[in-house]
């Protein structure tokens, strides 16, 4: 089936309505054929039209089972062929890696290639299809195997995590219930020991009455000694009695007033958790104040120390000297407590209120003097700021302070948050200003607000 002979087959299992292949062909009465759906719309009542013919059939409309084979065969076979030529595709080009009839091979597009037969040149293909199909499935299994081994291994790692974090969860089980132990043992050694200052303080206090009686006695013999002979040696023998028996001088109220004032028990400030729930205020960092090596970050509540430089624009309320950052909020007057977390220690933190007059800028150290009532914590002792600086020793390090201000007091007061331990506290403190938060941070150090 070649050429013109398509063509007219073609022709004829074409609907003459919608001039495309014939579908679901039917027969009319005239003998001509059209699409189904086509001739139904031309039908006027119970007679039909032919559209070729113009001829009047009756509306039965017969099914052409052959003229439908017919018009797959036709399409079967129209894909087979060159749509340039309307010839049958029976060769391969090599080069252009096209299926050729006869004319294409002619033409001087492909005169000069290779060709062969579609079959010869389909069976090469396919071994090589096969060659490069085995290959993609022996990738296949390797990638899956690769897999499966990823799987196990991250089962495994899995698993031995979880060991781990449970042996971690132990251990740290094991170390708190070792530090609650130590802790207890310490605190009844502290509670000896404050007796045992308590029975000194009570001891030290009679032998400071006894110096005081010895010394009213010295005075009263030297003045004898000084004086006329009338006067020495009246009643000089009660006066040698009482020596020679050991009685002491009666105590007078200033001796009484001295001993009270030498061992009045120290007024050492407690953390009392009532107050401290209904004073405690919630800080952010300002970061117009940082210092250039200091970032500030976690929504303003975090601070520590970088080597990278930072461009920060300049800024009047910045400090340029300490690293120092003040907090945002501010106080007038009242009671307030907020707490600070010491996470990373480097060179140590300074903690505690600055003046809104502080100085920002120049070479100046640190002091009540001059507006700043803080506190530098180190490994094992805490320092309060000021000339000379007061070094306090400390028996657990503190990992959070509880900051304590009372500004009507003038009082400020640092605490360990954890064990409620006294650290320091400024006294009669000069508050006469606005108040901030002030924390200055030495080489790699970090805090955070809590």
């Amino acid at each position: 089936m070649a050429g013109a002979n398509f063509e007219v087959l073609q022709e004829e299992a074409t609907c003459s309505i919608c001039l495309e292949y014939i579908n679901d062909p039917v027969t009319i009465d005239c003998g001509h054929n059209f699409c189904r759906s086509c001739i139904t719309h031309c039908c006027q009542r119970n007679d039909v039209i032919c559209p070729q013919c113009r001829q009047t059939s009756r509306r039965t409309l017969q099914s052409n089972c052959q003229l439908r084979n017919i018009v797959e065969m036709l399409k079967l076979q129209e894909k087979n062929m060159c749509i340039k030529h309307k010839q049958p595709l029976q060769l391969f080009c090599e080069e252009d890696q096209q299926m050729l009839c006869l004319v294409c091979r002619e033409s001087k597009d492909h005169k000069t290639h290779t060709v062969s037969p579609i079959e010869e040149a389909a069976q090469e293909y396919k071994l090589k299809l096969e060659e490069a199909l085995l290959s993609l499935k022996i990738q296949k299994e390797g990638v899956l195997q690769t897999k499966r081994m990823g799987d196990q291994q991250h089962r495994t790692m899995m698993n031995q995590l979880e060991r781990e974090k449970c042996e971690i969860a132990a251990e740290i089980e094991k170390l708190q219930k070792r530090l609650q132990e130590k802790e207890a043992i310490l605190h009844q050694k502290s509670e000896k020991e404050k007796k045992t200052i308590m029975a000194g303080n009570a001891n030290q206090a009679e032998l400071t009455l006894q110096i005081d009686s010895i010394d009213a006695q010295i005075h009263e013999m030297e003045e004898r000694c000084k004086g006329p002979a009338l006067e020495l040696l009246k009643d000089v023998g009660n006066t040698l009695s009482r020596w020679k028996s050991g009685d002491l001088v009666k105590p007078t109220p200033e001796m009484k007033r001295r001993k009270e004032n030498i061992f009045k028990p120290l007024n050492i400030p407690k953390l009392n958790p009532h107050e401290v729930k209904n004073c405690k205020v919630m800080l952010t960092l300002d970061p117009n104040t940082a210092h250039r090596d200091l970032v500030v970050l976690g929504g303003r509540k975090r601070v520590k120390h970088t080597e990278i430089f930072l461009c920060k624009p300049d800024h009047h309320k910045r400090f340029t000297l300490h690293r120092a950052v003040l907090a945002r909020e501010s106080f007038t007057s009242g009671r307030h407590y907020w707490e600070v977390q010491l996470l990373f220690q480097g060179g140590g933190w300074t903690v505690g209120v600055a003046a809104e007059s502080v100085s920002r800028r120049g070479r100046h150290p640190l002091s009540p003097e001059r507006g700043v009532w803080a506190v530098n914590f180190k490994t094992d002792m805490c320092v309060a700021v000021g000339s000379p600086e007061t070094p306090t020793p400390v028996r657990f390090f503190p990992r959070k302070l509880g900051i304590y201000l009372d500004y009507e007091e003038k009082r400020l007061s640092l605490f360990n948050a954890q064990t409620k331990a006294h650290l320091y506290s400024f006294n009669r403190a000069a508050f006469s200003e606005r108040l901030f938060p002030f924390f200055c941070l030495q080489s790699n150090a970090e805090l955070s607000l809590v």
